[in-house]
């Protein structure tokens, strides 16, 4: 069965983006509490927090080619290739999130931080079988080289809308950041939404379960034969030098890698900078998430625009640039906030976050609508579907980039004598949070940008499916 060129139309795309919201809010809740979390609530030194959610995050990564790899081979008439494993990983993810969020202050601190690693090992194994499958599905279900872009909005713009979901909640459960009563209310309302949001994917995007499926549009005897001799695990990682050695692909990979950490020095330190560093009250900071927040999702349109009367990778590396410029104007608030008036500063770190978000949404959907391309077109060349692997391989990489940095985080937070037990930080403690969120980003930024300049493909090399 051969599927029609753009067959999906908004309203799918629409219900397969509802499923990123769920998940995402659970997602989204550990990136910016958890480090708060364990070193301000839990009392877990920042090195030890730093190491655990590393190992649990190199576990995740390392799980997403055989995850990815499963979901390629799985060949139910009733789920398809993704739906089964979404269906059965959006009940586990709420289940142990609620358990991650329940650990006790009062236990000793190597009890709770080895709690706290098994716990977060068990979560990344089944966020791996939902993340996976539902990346997949995406690149299933994006066509042609303007609607994976498209998708890729719509995931990207749930995603980011679904941090204003502890955003809003931390404003009722956490009147007190250093009681753990308010993290596990939000964690059942997360986890709640993560289920039923999983729900609606399922069904919204259910008819479409055999697209590269049971029914696959691309089935000949080169893949048939590929297939066959590709039974072994051990060909999982052979794969993946093969995959990276494309044109093109190991580029996109790293730059990606790299670019996704400008966003994980802005969610995982931003609650320490503002709490500490400007001290903003527990009612200001969920303003300049949602600033933040509303940037991402304003931006999806703007950059999707661009990329069409441009090229991707123009836009992409226009984002960048507008991080890096909100990063200098940020840099300017910082030096100078002891002299500007409290409501000046909060109005122009909204500014700087709301333009960072326009930035930063753009890295999250466009350099995975890129890659999609490169596996549409290694896909169309051979006859090979290799869709979920690949996925698989993308968010390794990423995620073991994330690890590093997560840990490099939590370190810092010790080397620069940062106390979670303490309400009020030294001068040179706030001072060194926000220059270390600052360079972070920079760094990133300016890297990622050197990273993709070096991407060739340009628009015309898909002109057969534009």
């Amino acid at each position: 069965m051969k599927v029609a060129q753009g067959v999906v139309g908004h309203k799918t795309k629409f219900l397969y983006g509802v499923g990123a919201f769920g998940y995402g809010s659970i997602g989204q809740t550990l990136s910016s509490f958890l480090m708060f979390f364990g070193t301000g609530v839990l009392g877990i030194p920042g090195t030890l927090m730093g190491l655990a959610i590393g190992i649990s995050t190199v576990w995740d990564a390392t799980t997403d080619p055989f995850v990815g790899h499963w979901s390629d081979k799985t060949k139910s008439r009733t789920f398809g290739k993704r739906h089964g494993w979404i269906l059965f990983a959006c009940v586990a993810v709420a289940v142990v999130n609620l358990m991650v969020w329940s650990i006790s202050p009062d236990w000793p601190v190597m009890t709770k931080f080895a709690v706290l690693t098994v716990l977060l090992l068990i979560m990344e194994t089944f966020n791996t079988c939902y993340s996976t499958p539902y990346g997949a599905l995406g690149l299933d279900l994006s066509q042609n080289y303007n609607d994976r872009t498209a998708v890729q909005n719509y995931k990207t713009a749930f995603s980011f809308l679904s941090l204003l979901v502890p955003s809003l909640l931390m404003t009722v459960f956490l009147t007190n950041y250093q009681s753990n009563h308010g993290y596990v209310a939000i964690a059942v309302i997360t986890g709640i939404l993560c289920v039923v949001c999983g729900l609606i994917c399922f069904f919204g995007t259910y008819k479409f379960r055999k697209i590269n499926g049971v029914c696959a549009s691309v089935t000949n005897n080169t893949s048939k034969a590929h297939e066959q001799s590709e039974s072994g695990m051990i060909k999982i990682f052979d794969d993946f030098f093969s995959i990276i050695k494309q044109k093109n692909v190991g580029r996109l990979i790293a730059g990606y890698a790299v670019s996704l950490s400008a966003g994980a020095f802005l969610t995982s330190l931003g609650l320490h900078v503002f709490t500490y560093t400007f001290g903003f009250s527990t009612m200001q900071i969920p303003i300049i998430m949602m600033c933040l927040i509303s940037g991402i999702i304003l931006g999806q349109p703007l950059w999707f625009f661009v990329s069409r009367r441009t090229d991707k990778i123009t836009a992409l590396v226009s984002a960048l640039g507008v991080l890096l410029i909100c990063m200098s104007v940020f840099s300017a608030v910082l030096v100078f906030r002891g002299s500007i008036p409290p409501p000046v500063s909060l109005m122009l770190v909204c500014l700087a976050i709301f333009a960072s978000g326009i930035g930063t949404g753009c890295l999250y959907s466009l350099p995975i609508s890129m890659y999609a391309d490169c596996i549409a077109l290694h896909q169309q060349k051979t006859g090979i579907d290799k869709t979920g692997k690949s996925a698989g391989f993308l968010t390794f990489c990423t995620k073991i980039s994330n690890a590093v940095i997560m840990f490099a985080i939590g370190l810092s937070l010790d080397l620069i004598g940062f106390r979670g037990t303490e309400n009020v930080q030294s001068l040179s403690v706030q001072n060194w949070l926000g220059w270390l969120l600052i360079a972070g980003v920079v760094v990133a930024s300016v890297t990622a940008m050197f990273v993709y300049s070096k991407y060739s493909y340009t628009k015309k090399d898909f002109s057969g499916s534009v």
